[in-house]
C-alpha cells in the first residue's frame, strides 16, 4: 500500500463512519417521531379536552430517552473518529517505510470534546421538546387545529432537528479525527524531521471558496495553516480556535507528507489523495470512451 492509499482509505472509514452515525440519528428521530404521533393521536378530537400537562409529560419522556439515546451514538462516533485520525497519520507513514514507536495520544482534550458533544446533542432533543410544547400551546389556545400542529411537530422532528444534528455530528466528528490527526503529526514530527502537512479539500459539491484556494498548501507540522491572506490561521481542519465561517460543517483534511531528504532515504511523498481519485476517474472515462 502506498501513502496516498492508506490515507484515501482513511477517509473513506471517516466517510463511513459519519454516513453511519447520522444515519443512526435519523433512525432514532423516526422513532421518536412515531411514538409522539401515537401520543398525539390518541388525545381527544377536541382540542379543548386536551390536557397539556400530560402530554407534554409524556412528549418530555420520549423526548429524554431521544437525547440519552442520540448522545450515545454520537460519542460512539467521535471515540471512532478521534482514533481514525491518529491511524491515518501511522498507517501513511508505515506506507512510507517509516516505524516508530510512538506513545498512545493523551485523550484529555478527547474528554473535553465529547462532554461538549454529548450537552449538544442533548440539546437538540430539548430544544425539539420544547417547540414540541409550542405547537401544542398553539392549540389549546385555539391558534391552530390539532392537524396543523401534528403536521409542526412531525416537520421538527424529521425535519429542523435532523438538520441541526447533522451539522453537529459532521462539524465534531470531522473535528475530532482532524486533531487527532495534528497530535499525532506532532509526534510523529519528532522522529520524521522535516514532516509537513498538507490541506485538501472536501469533495462536496459547494467546498467553501477560501479552503478551495488553499488546496494543496503545506506547512510545518506545527505551524498554522494560512487563509484569506494569512489573516485566518488554523492548525488543521475544524481548529475550533478558528471562526465559525471556517469550521461548521468543514470536511477538509490534513495529511502528513514525508520530506524528500528525510533520515531514512525515502524518496516517496504523499501525493494528494483528491488528485488521485481524479486521476482514476479520468482513466475509467478515457477507457469508457475508447470502448464506445
Amino acid at each position: 500500500m502506498t501513502p496516498t492509499e492508506a490515507i484515501l482509505a482513511a477517509l473513506k472509514g471517516r466517510t463511513r463512519l459519519i454516513n453511519g452515525t447520522t444515519d443512526e440519528l435519523k433512525a432514532l428521530l423516526a422513532e421518536a417521531n412515531k411514538q409522539v404521533m401515537a401520543i398525539l393521536a390518541s388525545a381527544p378530537s377536541d382540542y379543548q379536552q386536551w390536557l397539556l400537562p400530560q402530554l407534554r409529560a409524556e412528549i418530555g419522556r420520549v423526548m429524554e430517552a431521544l437525547g440519552t439515546e442520540a448522545a450515545a451514538v454520537v460519542d460512539g462516533g467521535q471515540v471512532a473518529a478521534w482514533r481514525g485520525g491518529s491511524a491515518m497519520v501511522d498507517s501513511s507513514l508505515a506506507a512510507s517505510g517509516i516505524s516508530a514507536a510512538l506513545p498512545q495520544l493523551d485523550v484529555v482534550q478527547l474528554g473535553a470534546m465529547r462532554s461538549f458533544l454529548t450537552e449538544k446533542i442533548s440539546g437538540i432533543s430539548t430544544e425539539a421538546a420544547n417547540r414540541i410544547n409550542t405547537q401544542l400551546g398553539l392549540v389549546t389556545m385555539g391558534a391552530q387545529t390539532p392537524f396543523d400542529a401534528i403536521k409542526a411537530v412531525t416537520t421538527t422532528l424529521n425535519e429542523a432537528t435532523y438538520k441541526r444534528a447533522t451539522t453537529i455530528v459532521h462539524t465534531e466528528l470531522n473535528r475530532a479525527f482532524s486533531t487527532a490527526n495534528q497530535l499525532r503529526m506532532e509526534q510523529s514530527a519528532e522522529a520524521v524531521p522535516g514532516l509537513k502537512k498538507r490541506w485538501v479539500q472536501s469533495g462536496k459539491r459547494e467546498p467553501r471558496p477560501e479552503h478551495v484556494a488553499i488546496h494543496g498548501q503545506e506547512q510545518p507540522v506545527d505551524k498554522p495553516f494560512l487563509l484569506e491572506g494569512g489573516a485566518v490561521k488554523l492548525m488543521y481542519p475544524g481548529d475550533p480556535t478558528g471562526p465559525a465561517r471556517h469550521t461548521i460543517n468543514c470536511g477538509c483534511v490534513s495529511v502528513p507528507v514525508v520530506p524528500k531528504d528525510n533520515p531514512y532515504g525515502l524518496k516517496r511523498t504523499t501525493k494528494d489523495p483528491a488528485d488521485a481519485e481524479k486521476a482514476r476517474a479520468r482513466a475509467a472515462l478515457k477507457a469508457a470512451q475508447s470502448k464506445g
